[in-house]
């Protein structure tokens, strides 16, 4: 099975593409998409991550990656590296059942836990953007 839903190299999709597969969950792409960019402001690179992931949004600053974004048929998927010592404070959040279960039981590997997150309700977007605010602190704001 695929992470993504755009799986052919040659035709990038365009933003109505991504919002018709996404369907009615396009908002739950649109608040986290504007959660990073009020908190972090990295400009998203639209990225080929190859036939298993296909096109994605790709947050990465001074070449650590934040987030990557792959849009499915009616939810998307968040890609969230975290670190060993991430994990740890991760297993502290209170986190929904879903998403805490990831963090649990997902493998770790040399470079961390690869935490492939399905996004189809407004909790797992509440918990992704709270393991996003664990592996990098935001922007502080001028006021």
């Amino acid at each position: 099975m695929s992470i993504g839903y755009f799986l052919d190299k040659e035709h990038q999709p365009s933003e109505k593409q991504i919002e018709t597969a996404l369907g009615s969950n396009c908002r739950l792409w649109k608040t986290l998409i504007e959660f990073i960019a009020e908190n972090y402001q990295i400009p998203p690179e639209i990225n080929f991550g190859g036939n298993k992931y296909g096109w994605n949004l790709w947050y990465r600053k001074s070449g650590k990656s934040l987030v990557s974004i792959f849009p499915q048929q009616n939810y998307f998927v968040a890609q969230v590296v975290l670190g060993k010592d991430q994990v740890e404070e991760a297993l502290k959040l209170k986190l929904g059942k879903k998403v805490g279960r990831l963090v649990k039981e997902t493998p770790q590997l040399h470079d961390g836990k690869w935490l492939f997150i399905p996004v189809a309700s407004q909790e797992e977007v509440d918990d992704v953007e709270k393991l996003l605010l664990l592996k990098r602190s935001p922007i502080k704001k001028k006021v």
